[in-house]
């Protein structure tokens, strides 16, 4: 997993390409600790002021997205900040605020006049975006659902051999080798010895990580559309439309992915997944079937949330 300079510096091309895309970015209320993601299937809802909800609240962070379209926009925002609340462990958004910007520069603009003679002038140029902005909030129900939700329903069969995490594995290896478990059978059985070792390698579950997420980018980027949605012989249709928006949303996915491939030390390994065992829980709860059939497709969040619609 080690990476030469060539790929750095295209992984650090892409970061800033992602960057000018914009997207819904969080920023952490200070010294708020960060809340546990919610758990599949919890609602997030988006209300007026936090007088609506179930108390004690808790605001966690502030999410923000510009866009260029304004209220045009608003469907695709609202969307970007559920998903994005719900893997900060927000049950609500509160007070969505539209403000529109102007940015002001000058350009050279090139004018030919009757007689084809080319003269030069610079000229003002108004750019108009617009900023989103709303609180992301934890509310008692939130923990009400996390004590009182139940684990989906997966592919029928017998239950995977849940993995060994004994040893001085650390809680954040044992948590995501947990999880894992669950797509052993489905995704991962090469990795089996090294997930039920008595002490697992952070290094070995961040690698069994990263080839179940690229067979699952595969999986909605190639199979979804080119065997069960027909694309390959008619793109254009609804559906085939609808796929193409909804895998923009695995950019968020491809990032996590390129963060651990960058990790090539059992040390760094750990430190990252101390830091950020939230979002691969809402990867996994959100972006994985339980298995590659339709059936298990159709009942990820990711589906249910996006092309269900």
């Amino acid at each position: 997993m080690r990476r030469n300079v060539l790929n750095q510096l295209c992984f650090v091309a892409l970061a800033c390409l992602s960057i000018a895309c914009g997207g819904a970015q969080f920023k952490a209320t200070p010294n708020q600790a960060p809340q546990r993601a919610l758990k599949p299937g919890t609602k997030v809802e988006f209300v007026d002021s936090t007088d609506a909800l179930s108390p004690p609240v808790v605001i966690v962070g502030t999410l923000t997205e510009v866009t260029k379209k304004g209220e045009d926009d608003r469907a695709g925002v609202e969307k970007n900040f559920k998903l994005l609340a719900a893997g900060k462990g927000c049950d609500a958004v509160v007070g969505l605020q539209l403000d529109n910007e102007e940015q002001r520069s000058t350009q050279k603009k090139f004018h030919k006049d009757a007689d084809g003679k080319v003269s030069m002038a610079m000229e003002e140029v108004v750019t108009q975006t617009y900023r989103w902005q709303a609180q992301c909030a934890r509310s008692a129900a939130a923990d009400s659902a996390a004590t009182s939700s139940k684990p989906t329903a997966v592919a029928p069969g017998p239950g995977p051999e849940p993995a060994v995490a004994s040893g001085d594995t650390d809680p954040a290896v044992q948590d995501l080798v947990g999880k894992l478990a669950g797509f052993e059978s489905a995704y991962l059985r090469q990795w089996k010895g090294k997930l039920h070792m008595s002490t697992v390698d952070p290094l070995d579950a961040v690698g069994a990580t990263i080839e179940l997420m690229a067979q699952v980018d595969k999986f909605w980027k190639v199979t979804v559309p080119m065997e069960w949605l027909g694309c390959k012989s008619d793109p254009k249709s609804e559906a085939c439309m609808n796929h193409t928006k909804l895998v923009k949303d695995l950019r968020r996915a491809d990032d996590l992915k390129r963060e651990m491939e960058r990790l090539d030390r059992s040390a760094a390994a750990l430190t990252w997944l101390r830091k950020n065992g939230n979002r691969l829980a809402v990867y996994l709860d959100t972006f994985v079937p339980a298995e590659t059939s339709d059936s298990a497709m159709r009942a990820t969040p990711f589906w249910t949330e996006h092309q269900a619609h």
